[in-house]
């Protein structure tokens, strides 16, 4: 009758314990996160020897086995800032002294933007991004940071690169100047004449530059100082009565000229003769007749988010060719709010390029053009690619100092630049299409989580930029973990330590935002297994009743 009594009372013992687990799992029922942890018996039996004949007793004793690892089903909700793990992992929290882990992603904000699991003193980890979305630094643990929304508050960015598509008008080169001549062969030769203003110099007089390109291919020129050139450009500085000043090569010689005449010789050779001069066209004549030449505006931000308009003026130079000019950048009221640089950093007020194309229309190249400012020599600036850019050495603003890599295509293709027919009576200079990677300032108006794990930050001007990657650790025996209150784990010598990483990577689940992992509890499981503890728990009872009576019984007899 003892061991009767002690095997019933472990009984007693071990279902108030299991259901006490069963109780914990259904409060529970609602918890994000949270994983119902079952009970496991285990007999118990004397030590005494046993034979056939005999029965050893002893009872029960219980414990309980978390299931960590299983998964919850994911559920949408309202906030922005709840996450759930699909797939193995955990969100990584501190407490600020010491690092743990939950399935729980009901975070929200504190006052000063760190996101935290909701209810607690525990805050999600993650590392800091550029706005690529790349970790800026090792992910490892020391590396962790208090995931905090407000980092950014606004954001801007300076136009980097700037691409343009666009098609230059065939038929505007017909209005080209052009002087003619009769080679050595007889044959008649054709020379452009083109000029674009380039402004004032520090005198007050005004710059133009003009360019000289011979209309057969085959033939190259030499004004004396620049000889077997395909074209030749000059600086030429006027007074404010129009007179010539000066006219200045590409390499800084001064070229002779006569009165109110451009170079006075020029001499052309091709193929089929030998030199011949030609004759001197007047400064007059080549300005009373501009060609065309027409100004669009690059629209591009600096540093402080400010859009800033850059004029560049497309100028038909004959022989496929045309000359680009890109002036100092101007603010809404058309006044200068920028200085450029040229190649060697010097200041300028602007700089040029010859841009020539193929006989099918498609870009041939880009060439930066040498001129003069004042008295040193300015050459238009080129990235490290050799593509045209746009350097502006200051701003009005005290913007930082910007750098522009213009794409306008590669040679032999139509993806930029091309010289087509226009089609309309008036050619115009046709934009297909255009992009940058600059944007103005916005405030912030919200965060998200992608799938990749990373904190976005939406801003008023539409832009969405990654701020943080949250951090995802695994564990080899996730099960081994040690589990706390506020529904958070602790790792242990059983569970192995944490390998931290991205999700969706080395076997690490992937992220839903504005969702949460429900409970693992199934209510009915759970009521079924109580009435199995409560049946279980009356039995036991009834054995230590019956044990009473029995002793009862004996004790009347003695």
């Amino acid at each position: 009758m003892d061991a009767a009594l002690n095997s019933a009372a472990s009984a007693l013992i071990s279902q108030s314990k299991a259901l006490s687990t069963i109780s914990t799992n259904l409060a529970n029922s609602g918890t994000s996160g949270y994983k119902a942890v079952s009970n496991q018996f285990f007999d118990l039996l004397n030590t005494a020897a046993t034979s056939s004949t005999n029965t050893s007793t002893g009872g029960v004793s219980v414990g309980s086995r978390q299931n960590v690892t299983l998964g919850g089903t994911i559920t949408s909700t309202t906030s922005s800032t709840d996450m759930a793990l699909d797939g193995n992992g955990f969100f990584v929290v501190s407490d600020g002294t010491n690092t743990y882990y939950t399935r729980d992603g009901d975070f929200t904000t504190d006052s000063s933007g760190n996101l935290y699991l909701s209810g607690t003193n525990y805050y999600l980890m993650g590392w800091s991004t550029n706005t690529s979305g790349t970790v800026t630094g090792s992910e490892t643990s020391g590396t962790l940071e208090k995931i905090n929304v407000n980092k950014y508050s606004s954001a801007q960015a300076a136009t980097t690169t700037y691409s343009l598509s666009a098609n230059l008008p065939a038929d505007a080169q017909t209005s080209v100047n052009t002087v003619s001549y009769t080679n050595d062969s007889g044959n008649s030769e054709t020379l452009n004449y083109a000029w674009v203003s380039t402004g004032t110099n520090s005198d007050g007089n005004n710059t133009y530059l003009v360019s000289i390109t011979p209309s057969n291919s085959s033939v190259t020129l030499d004004d004396g100082t620049t000889s077997g050139a395909s074209q030749l450009t000059y600086t030429v500085e006027t007074d404010s009565d129009g007179n010539i000043v000066s006219v200045t090569g590409t390499t800084g010689n001064t070229i002779g000229y006569s009165g109110t005449e451009l170079p006075t010789s020029i001499t052309a050779s091709d193929n089929t003769s030998s030199s011949v001069d030609t004759s001197a066209e007047t400064w007059s004549a080549v300005k009373s007749n501009s060609g065309f030449s027409k100004t669009s505006s690059l629209a591009i931000y600096d540093s402080k988010g400010n859009e800033e308009d850059v004029p560049v003026t497309w100028t038909a130079a004959g022989d496929n060719t045309w000359v680009m000019t890109v002036s100092s950048p101007i603010d809404s009221t058309g006044s200068a709010s920028g200085t450029l640089s040229d190649s060697s950093g010097g200041t300028t007020s602007s700089y040029s390029y010859s841009v020539s194309f193929n006989s099918d229309g498609s870009l041939k190249s880009i060439t930066p053009i040498s001129e003069m400012n004042g008295s040193s020599i300015s050459t238009a600036p080129t990235d490290s690619s050799g593509n045209a850019e746009v350097s502006v050495y200051s701003w009005n603003d005290n913007s930082a100092a910007s750098t522009v890599s213009l794409n306008l295509g590669t040679s032999g293709s139509t993806s930029g630049l091309t010289q087509l027919n226009s089609g309309l009576s008036s050619p115009a200079v046709t934009t297909k299409s255009h992009s940058q990677d600059g944007y103005a300032t916005g405030t912030l108006q919200s965060v998200s989580v992608n799938s990749s794990g990373e904190i976005v930050a939406n801003y008023s001007n539409n832009e969405s930029i990654p701020i943080y990657m949250v951090a995802v650790a695994n564990f080899a025996n996730a099960n081994g973990l040690q589990s706390l209150s506020d529904n958070v784990y602790k790792q242990t010598s059983s569970s192995g330590n944490s390998v931290l990483g991205e999700a969706g990577a080395n076997g690490t689940g992937s992220i839903k935002g504005g969702s949460l992992e429900n409970s693992t509890v199934s209510s009915s499981t759970e009521l079924s297994t109580m009435i199995t503890a409560q049946q279980a728990y009356s039995s036991a009872s009834q054995v230590i009743s019956s044990s009473s009576k029995m002793f009862e019984s004996l004790m009347q007899v003695i």
